[in-house]
């Protein structure tokens, strides 16, 4: 991830959004859900992390951070990063020197990060790495020996990025690539190295996501990567989303409290789906089919609202994984980011989680957050992990008679979102449940034996520590109730 400003974001100003039933205690109603759609192909390795952040006091072969990493079951972990990748010296496990870098990056105190602590985390969790080169400060001989050291080292050479949002005008990324051409033609070479000496590797371009922002060198640069592009397997997107709620590039005020109606609660969970369609139509529609696409960063970015770390902030970046599952094309998605503070991380370094950088708009005194402990992306995203994990087929779930939450201009998302997801021999289920209301199903369609976890919240709980939000598991009955702004995992 670059630095904020430069970011795609979903500008969203929606109209109105409210339940179209008014909310209630519970849903009297028990809704039976059934499959829709046809079942889709999953890799086993599809859900993951992008490990960016690890510049700090948390390291990848921390055995307390290797505690808290294992149960998100991630399959996927990105190195070294995002836009660290691209000033990377892999072989000290520090940036370059004697190249210019951006300012937050060059005022990090160095330390070490290589592949060996990387390795750590790999082997504890199974995860398969997705490498991200340097092509804009180092080369292809370079690169290629890290790719050596990493097979060396036994980590598997499965996934390539070839560089990191090289689409955004920054001078160096123009110096290096003047045109999305320039980058085809480099990539071109690249990946035909790599495929010759690692046969067995995917490799992928960057794409660029959607933008409503004039920026030629953006707007113009998938037309010209594809028109020159040869070879490779995939393409790379960044899926960033904002609330909807107010101009999501700037910053509203240094800190406020958490005051939202039940309408404008409504709206942000609105947003995802708000988001995901311009990604799926203007984006993946807009790139050739023959190709994978891999979304190897996604989560919710808006200066302007202190809502980073709430609930609301989890079952968003759910909402959105969720949403991806339904695109055959992509398969792969990495959620940025897996450590740092509330803004993007999964897992929180230290206890200043909601001291957010001082360009968004932070929550009105917050409290501290419990190091190594999970974030409201992170819960979240643990039973989503579980419930993925080692799967190879999804099957979407309908739930007829479910409140919809309706836009002004007459859109309308699904209150209740459900996947179930299988391997052969037994299934997982998620259902999360938007609504203000508790709603109650019938289990028989979804995983009629076997057990359930749930976590529900406050949507503007700040998440700071394990018993910031509500948990339940127990055995599966044939009627289940789903708690407002729950997340609720079948496994059989």
């Amino acid at each position: 991830m670059v630095a904020p400003a430069a970011h795609t974001i979903v500008t969203l100003c929606l109209a109105v959004l409210l339940f179209s039933t008014a909310p209630r205690p519970v849903q009297s109603q028990v809704l039976t859900p059934r499959a829709t759609g046809n079942e889709r192909q999953l890799p086993p390795d599809y859900f993951g992390y992008n490990g960016a952040n690890f510049l700090g006091e948390v390291a990848w072969d921390d055995s307390a951070l290797i505690r808290a990493l294992v149960p998100l079951k991630p399959a996927l972990l990105r190195y070294p990063g995002g836009t660290e990748s691209n000033y990377w010296n892999w072989k000290v496990g520090w940036f370059v020197t004697g190249f210019p870098m951006p300012n937050y990056l060059r005022q990090l105190k160095p330390r070490s990060v290589r592949l060996e602590n990387f390795q750590a985390s790999i082997r504890a969790t199974g995860a398969v790495p997705v490498y991200v080169l340097n092509l804009l400060s180092s080369d292809l001989e370079t690169q290629l020996g890290s790719l050596r050291e990493a097979k060396g080292l036994g980590l598997p050479v499965k996934y390539v990025e070839l560089g990191n949002e090289f689409y955004i005008g920054s001078a160096d990324h123009k110096s290096k690539f003047p045109t999305a051409a320039a980058y085809a033609q480099e990539a071109n070479r690249w990946t035909a190295a790599i495929k010759k000496e690692f046969p067995e590797a995917k490799v992928a371009s960057v794409a660029a996501p959607p933008k409503r922002v004039r920026d030629r060198r953006w707007l113009g640069w998938n037309a010209d990567l594809l028109s020159t592009l040869q070879g490779g397997d995939a393409l790379t997107l960044h899926h960033y989303y904002g609330t909807g709620l107010s101009d999501p590039y700037r910053r509203s005020q240094r800190s406020r409290s958490l005051r939202y109606s039940a309408t404008e609660i409504a709206s942000i969970l609105g947003t995802p789906f708000v988001a995901w369609n311009e990604l799926r139509t203007e984006g993946i529609g807009s790139l050739p089919v023959g190709r994978e696409i891999w979304i190897t960063e996604y989560n919710l970015f808006d200066r302007s609202q202190p809502l980073a770390g709430t609930w609301v902030h989890g079952l968003g970046v759910t909402v959105t994984t969720l949403l991806f599952i339904d695109e055959p094309r992509i398969t792969h998605v990495l959620c940025h980011t897996l450590l740092g503070n509330a803004l993007f991380a999964s897992i929180f370094s230290n206890e200043r989680g909601f001291l957010v950088p001082t360009d968004f708009t932070r929550a009105a005194a917050p409290p501290q957050s419990v190091p190594l402990a999970l974030t409201a992306t992170g819960s979240a995203l643990k039973l989503v992990g579980a419930a993925l994990a080692g799967k190879t087929l999804g099957q979407k779930l309908d739930f007829p008679g479910a409140p919809t939450i309706r836009a002004g201009r007459g859109a309308g998302y699904p209150s209740l979102l459900g996947w179930s997801f299988g391997d052969g021999r037994n299934r997982q289920a998620i259902v999360v449940n938007l609504a203000s209301s508790t709603q109650q199903i019938t289990t028989a369609a979804v995983i009629p034996q076997g057990s359930f976890e749930q976590v529900s919240g406050d949507p503007l709980t700040l998440v700071s520590s394990p018993a910031s939000l509500r948990k339940t598991s127990g055995g599966i009955a044939k009627n289940l109730a789903l708690p407002p702004y729950s997340i609720t995992r079948f496994s059989s």
